[in-house]
């Protein structure tokens, strides 16, 4: 990246270990800088107050022990509004995508995906944009069409 490109400061929230060392390794390989990584919601919120790391993008999980990544959306939509959410879960019932989008996540990732379609999503949504894996997109179509 050149000097006048901005650097995107993302963090990764996701309980399951390997895959957020995973997610940092090829985030931090496409330029981005991994900020900080941890294993629930209210880690992130405490690394977010403590250190006063405050992310252009967070990467959450939604299913997490100690805060999930719904109650963690929600918090960090209102003390931080800035902060854009990218839910990442294997989950990709209607259920869960809506009630993430109502509170303000701004894209969602299947687990499943292609390092660069999570690179893509991280760019585009960082840019004011949504993003969504083609098998939750209808979904979210459907939502923003009814809204």
């Amino acid at each position: 990246m050149d000097n006048k490109e901005e650097i995107i400061r993302v963090a990764i929230i996701d309980d399951h270990d390997l895959l957020r060392n995973g997610i940092c390794q090829f985030l931090n390989s496409f330029g981005f800088a991994t900020i900080f990584e941890v294993e629930n919601g209210l880690a992130a919120l405490e690394k977010i107050e403590r250190n006063h790391l405050i992310p252009d993008v967070c990467i959450v999980d939604i299913n997490m022990p100690v805060m999930d990544g719904f109650e963690l959306t929600k918090i960090l939509r209102k003390k931080y509004p800035a902060v854009k959410v990218i839910a990442f879960s294997v989950n990709d019932d209607e259920k869960n995508v809506i009630k993430m989008l109502k509170l303000g996540a701004s894209g969602y990732v299947l687990k499943g995906a292609d390092p660069k379609e999570l690179e893509e999503a991280v760019k585009v949504i960082h840019n004011g944009g949504r993003y969504f894996s083609v098998g939750v997109a209808k979904i979210a179509q459907e939502y923003f069409n009814i809204q």
